[in-house]
């Protein structure tokens, strides 16, 4: 027994030091943009939101896109966020050639007349008001570098996961104590007291924790997860990767398209697929999880037809698994309430890392014990 804790001491130790940076990193980062929209809004009103100035009418999406495409010659729109409000404006995100190198872009046009009212660059690395909340997300998902860093990141959510399970046995050695576990004892700067503060937190915050690790594994390697999920349950992919890959023009705007779906008022967003020769567009529906609109209609963009329609949900166990993914990992899945915890458990996972370092600082750096 003696030599299974200090076998699970050891994991725990050498875990937390070598991730425990990453983590850090990680939680905080992924602390502020739980609330990426009202962070945003609140440093970027004068691009997120417009004064209306007349009736609620929304305008021509094509009508904005021909603004950005005057702006930046040969721009490609990937993504189309339309308003929840009346006052939001129309967000495109795409590339475009600046400086003669292609980068990613975000062009905001007024929700009523089309007209642009700014632009900012994607993926930069500054701290100025116009970037820090997309400097955040990056953070948190590539280091605004690759890829392959979210994969690396993947992994270190893996074995985030597992010690999550080896410090609940840690933290607990005999269940007739389980409740002095989850409190702060010891007098104040003794080494007692440091372990509490370290143990304690991370018993309250387990479930939601815990909850983050396992879906930042599964965010990160999507495919790999559905791999390793389909021999227990059927997993089907959105139908865009069914589709076969063509090269058309497009006959149907992004307007036409639309009025074949809903009304636009119960349009979350689109997605121009121009390799598949479809547009996605993503409505709101009842069995959404969390704030966005999850129902993808795909629409020729040659003939105008609807050749598929399919909700995250799927249908069976396998594809709801996977819905509920990023509505756990963001907090949507619960509300306000839910991204609240999300919020606090990315404050208690970076306070961890800190004390984990600081109880191997006083404990004179022993890497076995």
């Amino acid at each position: 027994m003696k030599a299974g804790r200090r076998a699970l001491r050891l994991w725990h130790r050498w875990f937390g030091l070598a991730a425990g940076v990453w983590l850090l990193l990680l939680a905080l980062t992924g602390s502020a943009i739980t609330y990426y929209e009202e962070l945003d809004h609140a440093l970027n009103g004068d691009l997120r939101q417009v004064a209306r100035t007349g009736p609620p009418v929304p305008a021509p999406i094509t009508t904005a896109l021909s603004r950005a495409e005057a702006l930046f010659p040969g721009f490609q729109p990937r993504h189309i966020d339309l308003p929840d409000r009346p006052n939001e404006t129309i967000w495109l995100i795409g590339s475009a050639t600046i400086e003669g190198q292609r980068a990613g872009v975000q062009v905001f046009a007024h929700p009523q007349s089309g007209e642009l009212v700014g632009w900012r660059q994607s993926g930069v690395w500054s701290l100025d008001r116009r970037h820090l909340p997309d400097l955040l997300y990056g953070l948190h998902v590539d280091l605004l570098v690759a890829p392959w860093v979210t994969a690396v990141f993947g992994f270190i959510s893996l074995l985030w996961l597992i010690d999550h399970l080896l410090a609940l046995a840690l933290a607990v050695p005999k269940l007739a104590l389980w409740r002095e576990a989850f409190w702060v004892n010891g007098r104040p700067g003794s080494l007692r007291r440091l372990f509490d503060w370290h143990r304690a937190p991370g018993l309250w915050a387990w479930p939601v924790t815990f909850a983050l690790a396992l879906t930042g594994v599964t965010l990160a390697w999507p495919e790999l997860s559905r791999e390793a999920v389909r021999p227990f349950a059927a997993v089907s992919d959105r139908l865009e990767y069914s589709l076969p890959d063509r090269t058309i023009e497009a006959r149907l705007t992004i307007d036409q398209a639309i009025s074949k779906v809903a009304p636009l008022a119960e349009i979350d967003s689109l997605r121009p697929l121009p390799d598949k020769g479809v547009y996605a567009i993503r409505t709101h529906d009842h069995r959404d999880l969390d704030y966005q609109g999850r129902l993808w209609t795909y629409v020729d963009t040659e003939t105008g037809e609807i050749i598929g329609r399919r909700h995250d949900v799927g249908e069976g166990p396998g594809d709801a698994f996977f819905a509920w993914q990023y509505p756990l990992h963001s907090g949507q899945a619960f509300g306000e309430i839910g991204r609240a915890l999300v919020f606090i458990g990315g404050l208690v996972t970076a306070a961890l890392s800190v004390t984990g370092l600081m109880l191997w600082l006083r404990r004179g750096r022993p890497l076995v014990r």
